[in-house]
């Protein structure tokens, strides 16, 4: 299947693979079209396995390579990694892949800070991010190393400003991406809970003037290589908080660089029926390389009217084609609040002047069709850029929201398979 629409933007589906969930995709070469994949099967029966797929030929065909199944016994907890997201340095072929890692206990996992929410789980105290780095394309690595901020103040507990374990977490998840800049420095966004002098968690009051939700904030880490490439030295950025009209979170951010060196920095806003604005994404803007950042604001069009959007992950990235800088995301017609509804998802070019969307150029990717249910997601995707188009990619799913998969099975038309979808963007 293939879409087309008046900005030349091409958007071409195929099957990747069915009743699956692509978790991590990366290439690991930076001179040879070698991929690698971590895809979680069996989502209709809820008990598949996490694979490792590899592909030597750009993603035709792929061969199982092994399992993700890493978790650790620590005491009554267990610590568990996601997928990881991987990076190759072009400046010199070092393939760097990074880990966010949260403890759990025996009480399991949690779903999701709601209502009344005193932002103790253990999840949400201990997550740390971990690094390793391989220089013969992913055959051997380094040991893991826990990424800790530069400094005699900081440790693996207080491994970052405003961040320690056993006190919030830092994240920087698998639907993340490192951006390296220019000058070769390495920009890893994360977000994280906000402690106050108590070092508990912050909550601020909503539009009701009740004090529910934990604040999580966004910051972002600069990497330089050592000289003798070892190792690399991070410096972190201050914190960007959320906007004085909303109660609850900035989270997955993601960076691009503009063409005179000045970077943006796109933010989900995990949106609340309970706060002033509606549903939008967020950005800040930094002119001295991710050091310092401005404060957080909604994204708009050249008009001013806000780029409606539910709370879910936006991409931003600069396309090496043609040097114009996009996001994907959930982009709605009218004012939304929650994380619904994910579709229509879409590309859109940002101005790299002024910092808004361009309305001209915004591109559907996909959208809901008859057969899907009112609660299908097009999101959670992973986006790669095509070594031999320089198309920006993205495998996706199809997806239901907690999926409720007892909705439209047995006998539904919806099934929950994987899409690579290739946009083909203008030269």
């Amino acid at each position: 299947m293939s879409a087309k629409s008046e900005s030349g933007i091409t958007v071409e589906k195929t099957l990747h693979k069915k009743d699956a969930f692509v978790l991590a995709m990366a290439y690991t070469s930076q001179t040879k079209p070698i991929l690698q994949e971590t895809v979680q099967e069996g989502l209709r029966e809820f008990n598949g396995k996490k694979l490792i797929l590899v592909s030597e030929d750009n993603g035709k065909t792929w061969t199982v390579t092994g399992e993700d199944n890493w978790e650790e016994k620590r005491g009554d907890r267990t610590a568990m990694r996601d997928a990881g997201n991987s990076h190759i340095d072009p400046n010199n072929g070092i393939l760097i892949q990074f880990f966010s890692e949260m403890e759990y206990g025996p009480e399991g996992d949690y779903d999701y800070f709601g209502a009344g929410a005193d932002g103790t789980p253990l999840q949400s105290r201990t997550g740390k991010i971990f690094y390793h780095f391989s220089k013969d394309e992913g055959k051997t690595w380094t040991p893991m190393k826990q990424l800790i901020q530069n400094g005699p103040d900081y440790d693996a507990v207080h491994w970052a400003d405003g961040i320690y374990y056993e006190k919030n977490m830092g994240f920087f998840g698998e639907l993340m991406r490192v951006t390296q800049l220019r000058d070769g420095t390495l920009i890893v966004p994360i977000c994280f809970n906000l402690l106050g002098e108590d070092g508990k968690m912050i909550k601020l009051p909503d539009r009701f003037g009740e004090v529910i939700w934990p604040i999580e904030m966004c910051a972002t880490f600069r990497g330089r290589w050592r000289d003798d490439l070892s190792d690399i030295d991070w410096e972190m950025s201050n914190h960007v908080t959320i906007s004085e009209n909303m109660s609850r979170a900035l989270c997955e951010p993601a960076v691009a660089e503009m063409n005179d060196g000045t970077l943006m920095m796109i933010m989900r806003g995990s949106v609340s029926a309970r706060q002033t604005l509606p549903g939008v994404k967020f950005f800040a803007i930094s002119r001295d390389g991710g050091r310092t950042w401005g404060p957080a604001v909604p994204l708009t069009y050249p008009d001013g009217s806000f780029v409606h959007s539910p709370g879910s992950v936006p991409n931003l990235f600069r396309c090496s084609k043609n040097g114009k800088v996009y996001m994907i995301a959930n982009i709605v017609p009218e004012p939304c609040r929650m994380a619904d509804p994910r579709y229509p998802l879409k590309i859109v070019e940002i101005d790299q002047k002024y910092f808004w969307a361009i309305p001209e150029t915004e591109t559907v990717i996909a959208d809901r069709q008859e057969q899907h249910p009112k609660f299908v997601r097009f999101s959670n995707w992973q986006r790669i850029e095509d070594q031999v188009t320089g198309n920006p990619v993205i495998y996706m799913t199809d997806d239901i929201i907690d999926r409720l998969f007892e909705d439209v099975f047995p006998g539904g038309t919806f099934a929950p398979d994987a899409y690579r979808y290739e946009i083909k963007v203008p030269d």
